[in-house]
């Protein structure tokens, strides 16, 4: 089980730099894994059965697709 929030991001991806940048404001360690640079981790998005990125994976196995802020604040303990 991953020890740390896994942000799958692609290039040119608006949602997902609102997650990167959401994530530093609140001071969250987080690893991104850019499924356009690598095929390691396109083969790991793909496991999620989401079409687009971002798609968030937290330690407890929660995922999130996309960015809603609220979503991601009550996963946080906002």
């Amino acid at each position: 089980m991953a020890t740390k929030i896994i942000v799958y991001t692609k290039n040119a991806c608006p949602n997902c730099m609102h997650v990167k940048f959401g994530l530093e404001a609140a001071g969250v360690e987080y690893e991104a894994r850019n499924i356009e640079e690598k095929e390691e981790y396109r083969k790991e998005f793909d496991t999620y059965g989401y079409s687009a990125a971002p798609v968030t994976v937290f330690p407890n196995g929660r995922v999130l697709a996309g960015f809603e802020r609220k979503e991601f604040e009550d996963e946080l303990g906002f």
